[in-house]
């Protein structure tokens, strides 16, 4: 992306920074964004803090060394804000409102399917938000955003063998959790 390497290359930009900067969103966006979704289960909640995730990365540019993919540096910035925001928000604050549920715009009629839907959807966000910080990152960076281990290392500033420990160890909590606390109801009931 040329603002990026001109930054890097200390060259004066001879084209337009606003079409950079929107390239540069709109390519890294939605990757950004699911990543808040997928920790927060709100949607208000991701979409400020994917604005906070980009305007941080705007204006820290230049820290930018080009040692990680503009990606890999993008989520390291949107963990960091996450978990300085984590720390701001009431305690019994529910990030996890009902119209956020079924964001994907399900058009099933049969309400059974959409109720359920929701709640599994739901206790999938509330076992996710029981687990240590680093599975639910470890899990969310590679099960919803597909990255390597290398790149997940590099976000959370661990080696590519203690991530796969790490994943391995989140995937069994999350059995572990998943199998105590969701209620699976008869439907002969």
């Amino acid at each position: 992306m040329a603002l990026f390497d001109s930054f890097r290359n200390g060259k004066k930009v001879k084209h337009s920074i606003m079409d950079d900067l929107t390239d540069f969103y709109h390519n890294h966006r939605a990757i950004v964004y699911t990543y808040f979704l997928k920790v927060t289960g709100s949607q208000d909640a991701s979409e400020e803090l994917t604005q906070e995730t980009f305007f941080q990365a705007v204006t820290s540019i230049h820290r930018f060394k080009g040692n990680s993919s503009l990606k890999t540096w993008l989520l390291q910035i949107a963990r960091n804000i996450y978990r300085n925001k984590v720390r701001t928000w009431v305690k019994d604050r529910n990030l996890f409102d009902d119209e956020d549920v079924n964001e994907q715009g399900d058009h099933s009629f049969d309400p059974q399917t959409v109720s359920l839907q929701k709640q599994t959807k739901q206790d999938v966000l509330n076992i996710l938000t029981k687990l240590p910080e680093d599975y639910r990152d470890v899990l969310i960076f590679k099960e919803v955003h597909g990255l390597s281990h290398v790149e997940i290392a590099e976000i959370l500033n661990k080696t590519p063998q203690t991530t796969k420990v790490l994943l391995y160890r989140a995937k069994q909590k999350f059995r572990d959790l998943y199998k105590n606390e969701v209620v699976f109801y008869d439907e002969s009931m």
